[in-house]
């Protein structure tokens, strides 16, 4: 079991009430009140709009105190760590907020605690002349019905577009009766579908490593689907399945008709429409959550785009890796038996908010209705770029041994350079020199212009470098990318092709070329010190490839004494470079296979 770890905070602290006040000193529009943990908008008048006042256990953020402000929640209250607030801190949002004559929907989660607490309250504010109206959000499509009759399928990240949808209307529409509009809550609650899966449960700030936390985590290779918001465990996966089966998955139970016990909403395939979510359960990086929304909306079965497609942490569960897919038909919300059309309910989902938890943009209906990302995707204007030629010529199948040899020996070493930088830097050196050591593989086998014109050395280094630019990233990208870029720049100068021209060439490329550049010398522990000094000597013995090579070798092994003075490595305690009998730097160890296995007569 592995545990994630937490920064400790003090053992009498009420975390929950500490991070309620992080989230009001960071907007200055709401209004808190720390007894009761209730989060409030001081400045919208609910004595002329019905109040939506929402709220359940904290761990969840956004949800709820995030989702207070225009247009959305007019009061949240948190309850402890997956806990339901009690009684009396949900009728204090109540009295806060409410007004008696206007009334007050309360959004609530389908969890027991929650449901009875939030339920027992609209009866006691209705005793005190309040008009409360619950609507009970329960989108979850992995409980089934025979599985848990009792209680139903659980409230998951459908939460917040019930949230942002009755927040707009309820201001919007402040001449409809509370029945209606609770209704319609209700009918968009009906026609939701969501399903998660994460890759990890949660852990709890204040539970570290020595706590005993007695939560049971999945294993290397497993993941989760169908898991809960209060680490409610889901049905293993072992192993973590492709993006795009995983996703295919997902959809079948969120659209299948034949799972009869967990089949909830009817969808039209062909000509439904449709609000798609994309849900953040806490620890997936945006990068990732991106990338996961396209491989989401390659594979829709849903044949008509989505009307709007949101991206971001709605309902989380503090760190776990996870997402989940929503689904709104809002087709469907047509049939229903209240005064609302879909396009109303995109109108609402439109309405700009200042709510901190609400991060989606808000764009002008139009763009989205011309949607097409395939149509906003252009051709590059560097896609039709000429090689530049000339007139030098080489032994074009030698050249290609060489080449072929070089980015061999590099892609052997690559272990082993990615092993040294995972301890003197960020570990992506070898991952980065191997991408540009394969794409030009690739390139040798299937472009034949590229293979036809290993004759002439500056069109080849010319592709060399376009390779390299699109394929390799980071620092090291940057800087083969320069000084290939210049050495192109001197080859296209010379009149012949010897190991002394050529050492002239690597020369000015370097030190007219890739120095303008960087100030990475010999002994600052970078790939510099091991073409400095193989370019340096080739140059002063007008071509001695021997010594070259063995100076090359010299830069290489003596970087393990050195002091690192840039690229990451700076920032690295030295008695790491210690381990293991010292520690070379992985650029310059790279930069030498392909030195070696270039010259290496084959």
């Amino acid at each position: 079991m592995t545990l994630a770890k937490h920064w400790n905070y003090n053992k009498d602290e009420d975390i929950v009430v500490t991070q309620l006040r992080g989230l009001a000193a960071a907007n200055p529009y709401v209004s808190l009140i720390p007894a009761e943990k209730v989060v409030f908008n001081p400045h919208s008048d609910t004595t002329s709009k019905i109040a939506v006042i929402s709220g359940g256990g904290a761990g969840h953020e956004p949800l709820h105190g995030g989702f207070v402000g225009e247009n959305l929640l007019d009061a949240a209250v948190s309850g402890a760590i997956f806990a339901s607030p009690s009684t009396k801190q949900i009728m204090a949002a109540i009295k806060t907020k409410s007004d008696k004559e206007k009334g007050t929907i309360i959004v609530v989660k389908n969890y027991t605690g929650d449901v009875l607490h939030f339920g027992l309250v609209a009866e006691r504010a209705k005793s005190e002349g309040y008009d409360v109206e619950l609507v009970v959000v329960s989108d979850d499509v992995a409980v089934g019905r025979e599985q848990n009759k009792m209680v139903g399928r659980r409230g998951l990240a459908g939460t917040a577009l019930i949230h942002k949808i009755l927040g707009a209307a309820t201001a919007a529409r402040q001449k409809e009766s509370l029945k209606t509009l609770s209704g319609l809550g209700n009918a968009v609650n009906k026609n939701l579908v969501t399903l998660a899966a994460s890759l990890d449960r949660t852990s709890v700030p204040g539970n570290n490593a020595e706590d005993g936390d007695e939560v049971e985590f999945t294993g290397s290779n497993e993941a989760e689907l169908g898991l809960g918001i209060h680490n409610e465990p889901g049905v293993k996966m072992n192993p973590i399945p492709n993006i795009d089966e995983l996703v295919k998955k997902m959809f079948v139970q969120l659209l299948s008709k034949e799972d009869k016990d967990r089949h909830y909403v009817d969808f039209d395939v062909d000509n439904d429409e449709y609000v798609l979510v994309i849900n953040n359960i806490g620890g997936t990086s945006s990068f990732e959550l991106f990338a996961i929304t396209e491989h989401v909306l390659q594979n829709l079965p849903l044949k008509k785009k989505p009307k709007r497609v949101y991206v971001s942490d709605f309902v989380t569960s503090f760190n776990a890796p996870g997402f989940s897919i929503t689904l709104l038909n809002l087709s469907n919300l047509e049939k229903e038996d209240v005064p609302f059309t879909s396009q109303d309910v995109l109108n609402f989902l439109d309405t700009p908010t200042n709510a901190p938890g609400w991060k989606p943009k808000v764009y002008d209906a139009k763009y989205w209705d011309e949607n097409d990302t395939s149509k906003r995707e252009i051709e590059s204007p560097m896609s039709h770029a000429t090689i530049t030629h000339s007139d030098l010529k080489i032994d074009g199948s030698q050249f290609e041994s060489r080449l072929l040899n070089a980015l061999n020996v590099l892609l052997k070493e690559e272990p082993k350079i990615t092993h040294y930088d995972t301890i003197v830097g960020d570990g992506d050196c070898g991952t980065t020199l191997a991408n540009g050591a394969n794409s030009i593989l690739k390139a040798l086998k299937s472009n034949k212009d590229f293979a036809s014109n290993l004759s002439d050395p500056v069109a080849t280094l010319a592709y060399v470098t376009e390779l390299v630019e699109d394929s390799m990233g980071g620092t090291s990208g940057g800087l083969y990318s320069i000084f290939l870029t210049a050495l192109v720049k001197q080859l296209k100068d010379l009149k012949e092709v010897s190991t002394k021209t050529v050492g002239d060439a690597l020369y000015h490329a370097l030190h007219d070329g890739l120095f303008k550049y960087t100030r990475a010398r010999v002994g600052g522990r970078t790939l510099v010190d091991t073409l400095q000094p193989f370019v340096d000597t080739l140059h002063e013995t007008q071509g001695d490839l021997s010594k070259a090579v063995d100076a090359a070798k010299k830069g290489c092994e003596e970087t393990k004494n050195l002091h690192a003075s840039f690229g990451r490595a700076s920032y690295v305690n030295e008695d790491e470079f210690k381990a293991e009998g010292g520690i070379p730097d992985p650029g310059a160890v790279g930069v030498l296979a392909l030195i070696e296995g270039f010259t290496k007569k084959v």
